[in-house]
């Protein structure tokens, strides 16, 4: 697959929203799973705005970069007054509105954060917490106006939409992760790792049903091998698998030896080779999203 320099332009800024996104709600997890690792806490506000600080910019560039690959005749054209209110009217502008909007909720509730720690399940005010789960909805939400997902039922929404919030939420969470274990006790990284192991057990469960159910609602599993779509789509469960078998190992033998070794270095290491992974799932997940189409479609 040849792309041109716009084509590379878009498919960096889709991987960028992507990893803001995961940021976004895998951070603002981990302030709550984490929120006993007081010296962490301003390291992950930092991780949460940063992430949507890095959606809001690749948003709106991704816009412009769809105005300005229209025509391909030089970068003068992505500011074009005419074009750019052709895509602003176009499911294009509605789901960079939805972005920002959801990106400026998630800021402007990180800047409350911890207030409420000591006594509440989640650590920030009841206000907070309800403009950043509107934020995140809004998020997640922009991703039913483009693509395969707006030809298909509410139900596959449903799915689609916890098939996101879900990856998001084991992606974004590496980082804060790595970063506790880095920071931590051999006992409270036992301790955290243990809690998120039991969780993502399920998460991961639901993850690839939501997964597996999309794929053979959109492919049926035909032309896996002849189409591009599904090329693309082995490459992905490729990545998943391998992604998984590493959490299986870090949940099965890495935490048990942190200890009995009083030490974090091997799971750091493997955790950042986790968090390449799912860099290379994110990039597979943009070429998905921008360039290729399921073959039933």
């Amino acid at each position: 697959m040849t792309l041109t320099n716009w084509e590379i332009a878009q498919l960096l800024t889709r991987w960028l929203l992507y990893f803001g996104i995961s940021s976004v709600v895998g951070g603002l997890f981990a302030f709550c799973l984490l929120r006993q690792q007081s010296a962490l806490l301003s390291r992950i506000k930092g991780y949460v705005r940063g992430g949507a600080l890095i959606g809001v910019a690749a948003t709106i560039a991704y816009f412009f970069i769809l105005v300005g690959g229209t025509m391909e005749e030089g970068l003068w054209l992505m500011f074009d007054p005419m074009m750019v209110s052709i895509y602003w009217d176009s499911p294009a502008g509605s789901t960079l509105i939805a972005n920002v909007i959801g990106y400026c909720l998630v800021i402007i509730a990180s800047f409350t954060l911890g207030s409420d720690r000591a006594f509440s399940l989640w650590p920030f005010s009841r206000l907070s917490l309800i403009v950043a789960s509107l934020g995140i909805a809004s998020l997640i939400y922009s991703f039913s106006l483009t693509g395969h997902a707006t030809a298909q039922a509410w139900y596959y929404q449903i799915i689609f939409f916890a098939h996101i919030l879900i990856a998001a939420w084991w992606l974004g969470l590496l980082f804060p992760l790595w970063l506790v274990i880095r920071s931590a006790t051999a006992e409270e990284s036992n301790k955290v790792l243990e809690h998120f192991g039991k969780l993502a057990a399920y998460a991961v469960l639901v993850l690839i049903v939501c997964g597996a159910w999309m794929s053979f609602i959109l492919t049926g599993w035909q032309g896996l091998f002849s189409t591009d779509y599904g090329f693309w789509l082995l490459v992905k469960l490729a990545l998943v698998v391998a992604i998984l078998v590493m959490a299986a190992y870090h949940k099965l033998h890495l935490v048990p030896l942190i200890l009995e070794r009083g030490n974090t270095t091997l799971i750091q290491k493997s955790i950042l080779m986790e968090k390449m992974i799912a860099s290379s799932i994110l990039v597979v997940t943009a070429i998905f999203t921008t360039f290729v189409g399921p073959p039933m479609h």
